[in-house]
């Protein structure tokens, strides 16, 4: 028995909900079935070392695949209200936070409250939203006067930055690790085996 491994599967739907991962998701990334993340989320004692290893692996990577993968991503490369979706759906395809996240995320910066992804773009581009709704005539003479707000486009890719750098601190708490070092996960590991004896 294994304290760690019982600790860590019971904090397997949890950790797969933080990085906004499905079972089947895990699962591919795991390497093994739907059916074993399904099993191993109802009785966390089926939780074996070698599933470990291939669960730390796969979400130690995941979260600092996104954190590089979002600090890449340069502003500059959308310069027009007509890019900045391009630039939202880059920063959700690279965090795999959702749209609705996103807008939550960057209003903390923006000092609005965004009920949604729509309302989170043309904040971020400096324009007001409804503008799909004028009429063409209208909506041309608007267009002509928006201007691409980098600062702001900045500030929301700051805040989607900040708020995986939270979900990797909330990870390690899952962990009960430091860092996400394969060293200090198999020392825990270790650390928490129970003999037969000891258990008696």
């Amino acid at each position: 028995m294994n304290n760690y491994l019982i600790m860590l599967g019971s904090n397997f739907a949890d950790i797969r909900q933080l990085l906004n991962l499905t079972q089947e998701d895990l699962a591919k990334k795991m390497g093994v079935s739907r059916p074993t993340i399904v099993k191993i989320e109802q009785d966390p004692s089926r939780l074996t070392k070698t599933l470990a290893f291939a669960f730390f692996i796969s979400i130690s990577y995941e979260i600092k695949k996104r954190i590089k993968e979002v600090k890449e991503i340069n502003p500059s490369a959308y310069k027009s209200p007509d890019s900045l979706n391009a630039y939202i759906k880059v920063i959700s395809g690279s965090s795999l936070l959702s749209a609705g996240t996103i807008a939550a995320t960057a209003s903390r910066s923006l000092g609005a409250a965004l009920p949604g992804i729509g309302v989170a773009i043309a904040t971020a581009a400096g324009i007001k939203w409804g503008l799909k709704a004028l009429k063409s005539n209208a909506k041309n003479e608007v267009e002509q006067k928006i201007k691409w707000d980098e600062e702001k486009a900045k500030k929301v890719l700051e805040e989607v930055q900040k708020k995986l750098l939270e979900d990797k601190t909330r990870l390690l708490s899952y962990l009960e690790l430091s860092s996400l070092d394969i060293s200090q996960f198999v020392e825990k590991i270790n650390n928490n085996e129970i003999t037969k004896e000891e258990e008696q």
